[in-house]
């Protein structure tokens, strides 16, 4: 008898690797080896988001749901169905970026979407039949982070069909990237490190009552964050700014205190989940100015590097710190996700959370003009270093997606359907 890794992790892992490959690209195009290669910035980031991140979500969503409403997975007939379509058309999203053909695009784009909505249904369908309300605190924030990635698609498709808000192309643009990280990512991260970071600490959440700051906060604000630029109303981006702010610190605050409160025990893990939050805030500052008096700031260099802080700041540095425990736990103990992650033997190197952070500093410092004289040697020191913590983090999630006892404790043998059912083999 032997255990199988759920398929969505599989091609979350896949992407992560091609990712590390781009990056490997992007800086053979940085020491001159080869030629500028056409849209290669934009493929590396769509390998981490839809390619990596959203592959995983896919594959733990409806079980985190169970597990912090304190029911048992509910099998989902329909996962293969899931699995198959996103799998079917990202490829055609790919393709399309790197050809630069819109209908190819949108025909991928088509697919992810309905891809999504069956995700939806299996979403409800666990929070009706898991009894999750016991919890639902925690299981509003993976009931309508979905949504939010409907949105992003939606506002992809109006990129690559020329159909624009108010805000034009840009506002189409940050709508896109604000829904699916301010907001879906980053309502499912929440909701996730609210539910695991006790287990983590061994100590009760430190302060219970931020929860909802945390989540209106989040909603709320990401909502602000998406319709802003889309209508152009810059009123609207600036107070969902401040609303989000307000919701993200009401979660660092909780997760630092539980933290403190557990003992301030040495975990790698924990120090990727902070590094991931510095990159995510970090901007924060720089948008009133972006927004309001562009010229003033280098608002092209702060947007690129803003992204690239999102991207591989934040989404990578989460992968980097929690992912294989994620593996493991959802394929040993499906039902208690909380506590096997907790548990969970996988430590990250600390050189990785020094290097990815060192990383972000040096691409942060190529969009001020006072480093303009030594900006290739930013950028190029930037993703060598990013690619040193990526290229050390691959083998420990190669391990637990393998089976190699990397992560956590082997539990019962079995196969582990993409809807978390667990059977003998």
């Amino acid at each position: 008898m032997r255990t199988r890794t759920n398929p969505f992790f599989l091609m979350a892992g896949l992407y992560l690797t091609v990712g590390l490959l781009a990056v490997a690209g992007k800086l053979a195009v940085e020491t001159g080896a080869v030629d500028a290669l056409p849209r290669l910035r934009w493929l590396t980031i769509h390998f981490v988001t839809i390619g990596a991140m959203t592959q995983a979500l896919f594959g733990a969503l409806p079980n985190l749901v169970a597990s912090v409403g304190d029911g048992q997975p509910v099998p989902s007939r329909g996962r293969w169905i899931q699995w198959v379509t996103l799998n079917a058309s990202y490829p055609f999203v790919l393709v399309g970026m790197a050809t630069g053909s819109s209908t190819t695009a949108v025909a991928g784009a088509t697919g992810v979407l309905v891809a999504l909505a069956l995700l939806v249904v299996s979403v409800y369908r666990t929070n009706l039949e898991s009894a999750a309300g016991r919890n639902e605190g925690l299981v509003r924030y993976y009931a309508v982070a979905p949504w939010f990635l409907v949105v992003g698609i939606f506002a992809a498709f109006g990129m690559l069909l020329g159909v624009h808000g108010p805000g034009g192309y840009f506002g189409s643009i940050e709508a896109h990237v604000h829904a699916n990280v301010w907001g879906f990512l980053a309502l499912v991260a929440a909701g996730t490190l609210l539910a695991i970071v006790p287990k983590m600490a061994g100590s009760e959440l430190r302060y219970p009552r931020l929860k909802p700051v945390t989540f209106w906060g989040v909603t709320l604000g990401a909502t602000g964050l998406v319709a802003g630029p889309w209508l152009a109303v810059n009123a609207l981006t600036m107070a969902g700014l401040g609303v989000y702010v307000v919701g993200t610190l009401a979660l660092l605050a909780n997760l630092v205190g539980t933290w403190r409160l557990g003992g301030c025990t040495t975990d790698a893990r924990f120090a990727h989940v902070i590094g991931a939050y510095v990159w995510l805030v970090f901007p924060v500052p720089w948008a009133p100015l972006v927004l309001l008096v562009p010229e003033a700031v280098p608002a092209t260099g702060i947007e690129a590097a803003a992204i690239e802080g999102l991207v591989f700041g934040w989404m990578l540095q989460l992968a980097m710190g929690l992912l294989p425990s994620v593996v493991v736990a959802l394929r040993e103990t499906p039902a208690d996700l909380r506590s096997s992650i907790g548990e969970s033997a996988h430590r990250p190197s600390w050189l990785g959370v020094g290097a990815v952070n060192a990383g972000m500093v040096a691409l942060w410092l190529t969009a001020f003009p006072t480093f303009g004289g030594v900006e290739g040697a930013l950028t190029l020191g930037g993703y060598a270093l990013v690619g040193l913590a990526w290229l050390g983090f691959l083998p420990g999630l190669w391990r637990a997606l393998l089976d190699r006892s990397e992560g956590g404790r082997r539990g019962d043998a079995g196969v582990v359907t993409p809807d978390g059912e667990q059977v003998l083999d």
